[in-house]
């Protein structure tokens, strides 16, 4: 099965087309990993192992536009759609789907939605999925979206157990990755990580972090090694998402988390009922009888989480233990792979 692959984000982008390749499909991917075994983007490492395709690639060259990667995804090159069994489209689905269903929709096409999905999106996928477009959703609580388009499949991002693991814990410092955690706010809930880590051992780490005191970018293996050393993660999300590629890399690796609590997430309406990572890291914040606690007592309460763990490493790596076991289970690449190769055929 041929499988043209449309992203505009680079570590997903690399784990796509890594487990399809693995599972016996081609894919064949316009973005960074046009070649995979020369990636454009340094936060993950090439994938020699991914087939090439110069010819696809020449196609797109061939344009000869300013962007030539975007203006290929926003007007396929009747070459692409030709050579494509499925067509896979994970970001921009208003830019670079909607707009060209007439011309794609004879193939199998697959809305991959990742957390990016409002209300808005949904009402606007709903005629397509009318017509034959599949959704694969990446959590179930997308299911609270008003104007739900629907689902053919639930199949949450993965992580490999065997790359992502071995924390220790012994740096006594509470970490965050967000890109531009500062810049983004409230998008990031960077108030709320300033906050709950007043006064910590507190380290942001990602591009723009330098703002706030922070170590900027790191490299893939920086970034892994950092989650073994650091003693626990507070997780702020990013909205709307329901969890983020971040939080599975920090449960797999067995960092601790301490997660923000689903009230923080106001940017939509509806947004509370979407995010799931504190659920998935192991906390409810929802107190007797669904009543919810103020943001002043989520802080405090975190905070209190968070020093606990700064001082208490064994309490840490009982923690640890159940926060892998957990995201094996739910992200872990074995089980991933064996959906999307029941899904897929």
């Amino acid at each position: 099965m041929n499988i043209l692959l449309l992203l505009a984000h680079s570590i997903e982008e690399h784990d796509q087309l890594l487990l399809l390749s693995e599972l016996g499909y081609d894919p064949f991917s316009i973005g960074g990993y046009i070649n995979p075994g020369s990636p454009h983007d340094p936060k993950r490492p090439p994938l020699p192992q991914v087939p090439y395709h110069p010819e696809l690639q020449a196609v797109v060259d061939g344009l000869g536009t300013p962007d030539n990667l975007r203006a290929a995804k926003e007007h396929l090159p009747d070459d692409l759609i030709d050579w494509a069994d499925t067509i896979v489209v994970h970001h921009y689905e208003h830019t670079w789907l909607v707009p060209q269903w007439d011309r794609i929709k004879h193939k199998r096409v697959i809305w991959r939605t990742v957390g990016q999905s409002v209300e808005h999106n949904e009402r606007m996928m709903a005629p397509l999925r009318d017509e034959g477009l599949q959704i694969v959703r990446y959590s179930p609580r997308e299911r609270n979206l008003p104007g739900y388009a629907g689902e053919d499949a639930l199949i949450r991002f993965w992580k490999d157990p065997a790359e992502w693991d071995g924390w220790t814990g012994h740096v006594p410092a509470v970490v965050n990755f967000t890109q531009h955690l500062f810049q983004r706010e409230p998008y990031t809930n960077w108030g709320f990580w300033d906050q709950a880590t007043q006064g910590l051992d507190r380290v942001a780490m990602g591009p723009g972090s330098e703002a706030i005191g922070g170590t900027g970018e790191r490299s893939y293996e920086e970034m892994k090694q950092a989650l073994r050393d650091y003693r626990c993660y507070l997780y702020t999300g990013t909205q709307p998402a329901s969890y983020t590629l971040g939080l599975i890399e920090a449960m797999m690796t067995g960092i601790p988390v301490v997660s923000i609590a689903p009230q923080f997430m106001r940017i939509f309406a509806y947004g509370p009922d979407l995010f799931e990572g504190d659920v998935l890291a192991g906390y409810d914040w929802t107190l007797a009888g669904g009543a919810v606690r103020s943001d002043d007592e989520v802080i405090a309460e975190a905070r209190t989480q968070v020093r606990y763990l700064l001082e208490s490493h064994d309490k840490a790596r009982t923690i640890s233990g159940r926060m892998r076991e957990r995201a094996i289970e739910l992200f872990g690449k074995a089980t991933i792979a064996a959906q999307w190769k029941a899904f897929l055929g």
